[in-house]
């Protein structure tokens, strides 16, 4: 089982003045994903007592997905102004008031959590300092009291921390802190100043440490204890990149939920070739959510490619 915990938010699209409200956030993309899959997942997030809140309850009950959410009377639900350039996406974030960090530790002592084998933990909590106590209490707490491993998505966001030297100091010892990490290249060059990628994977993490990297049209990378292993992708032009790493990621986490053997190059290469396609295709459709193709249309895509 896997427990996904951190920011739940809406996603506001606006193209030729038709606003588009969806639901978003990459740990909670990541748990509907995980689900899709037909994994065994539960979410943990915040929101406030508002129209965009009702949204997302309404969505998180017509999905049936295992949650804990709590629902703040004085904070608003966070939200996400997504812009679209030929399908690359930038994010603007209005969370002055916002919910989505705004989390408390006694709430990780769920029996859903506690039995969870994986446990992630999302990235703009990091940018306010109430989020940045929560993650390193949580961490804490998993790391003394439970077995599951804890899962970090780096999932950079420039725009919502004060200076890059602040952020760069808070991701790298948010880093520390876990045992599976997702990186993108361009944040690996950031984090440790290292153009290589191998390279730099070899600076920020032990021989214990666990990452996968995304590289776009490129493909992705595993890397753990020195073992580099690059799986080549298939290019689509994509209509919406948004989600498309936490597609990715969720479904590694879901082989890796199931049993992936990470001493076996043949299995990490097969996992790796499908998180890739679930990327892929998830750039094929708008927004974050009900994106990701099932498993039989992995299969399928496969086939025919």
């Amino acid at each position: 089982m896997i427990t996904s915990i951190g920011e739940i938010l809406v996603d506001i699209f606006i193209d030729n003045n038709q606003k588009t409200v969806l639901p978003g956030g990459a740990p909670f993309n990541l748990a509907c994903n995980i689900s899709s899959f037909g994994g065994k997942v539960f979410f943990y997030g915040a929101i406030g007592n508002d129209e965009e809140g009702k949204l997302l309850t309404n969505f998180i009950n017509s999905k049936h997905i295992s949650t804990r959410i709590d629902i703040l009377q004085n904070r608003q639900t966070t939200e996400a102004l997504v812009e679209l350039i030929n399908g690359e996406r930038s994010f603007k974030f209005v969370r002055d008031l916002g919910a989505d960090y705004c989390l408390n530790v006694s709430n990780i002592q769920n029996e859903s959590i506690l039995n969870s084998n994986i446990i992630h933990l999302g990235s703009l909590m990091l940018s306010k300092r109430k989020g940045r106590i929560f993650f390193f209490e949580a961490c804490e707490y998993i790391h003394n009291n439970l077995k599951a491993k804890l899962s970090f998505d780096v999932n950079y966001r420039d725009d919502i921390f004060t200076s890059e030297d602040e952020a760069k100091k808070i991701f790298v010892e948010a880093i520390k802190q876990a045992d599976i990490i997702k990186f993108t290249s361009e944040e690996l060059e950031l984090l440790s100043g290292e153009k290589d990628i191998r390279s730099a994977l070899k600076s920020l993490l032990n021989e214990k440490q666990i990452a996968v990297v995304t590289l776009g049209e490129e493909g992705s990378i595993f890397y753990s204890n020195n073992k580099y292993i690059h799986v080549p992708t298939f290019k689509l032009k994509p209509v919406d990149t948004t989600g498309a790493g936490d597609a990715f990621y969720s479904y590694f986490l879901y082989e890796l939920d199931k049993g992936l053997d990470i001493n076996n190059d043949d299995e990490i290469i097969s996992c790796l070739t499908k998180a890739n396609v679930v990327g892929g295709l998830a750039t094929q459709k708008k927004g974050a959510i009900d994106v990701v193709p099932t498993l039989e249309e992995i299969h399928n895509f496969l086939n025919n490619n």
